[in-house]
């Protein structure tokens, strides 16, 4: 999550979503040189996007949330939007009252919602890829 959630969280989202492994504004811009930690999805990987708005102001600030679309909200995502994106990569612009299950339904802000299937398939680049390599050292040290 977004670093800028964290006093949210722990002031009351902590209720709905369930605690991320980081805080960090490189959630909002992931980049390869900066360690952040993950999590492996058995299903859909999912980036909420939320524009900053302060007293009915857009601040051009974006807040980010990443995470299992299983695990992501306590409660759950509606499983007729989560049909939405269980297919194919895709973005949509949607209400966050649509997506995550809460006991308050009322006016919802609009949030972007992009999903994505396989592993960390969220811009982030997985330790995987070096295994095949890891391989080929281990048996050509073994032939020596």
């Amino acid at each position: 999550m977004s670093e800028t959630y964290k006093p949210f969280y722990y002031g009351g989202l902590d209720r709905h979503f369930t605690e991320p492994k980081n805080f960090t504004d490189f959630c909002d811009d992931p980049r390869p040189d900066v360690p952040i930690d993950v999590v492996a999805c058995r299903t859909i990987c999912l980036t909420v996007y939320q524009e900053l708005v302060i007293l009915g102001q857009r601040t051009g600030r974006r807040l980010t949330m990443r995470g299992c679309a299983t695990t992501l909200a306590r409660k759950g995502i509606y499983n007729h939007t989560l049909a939405l994106f269980d297919r194919f990569d895709v973005c949509r612009d949607m209400n966050a009252a649509d997506l995550f299950r809460h006991e308050v339904r009322g006016d919802s802000q609009r949030v972007r919602v992009c999903s994505c299937l396989g592993d960390r398939c969220n811009h982030t680049s997985s330790p995987l890829l070096n295994v095949p390599l890891l391989i080929f050292i281990f048996l050509f040290s073994l032939l020596r």
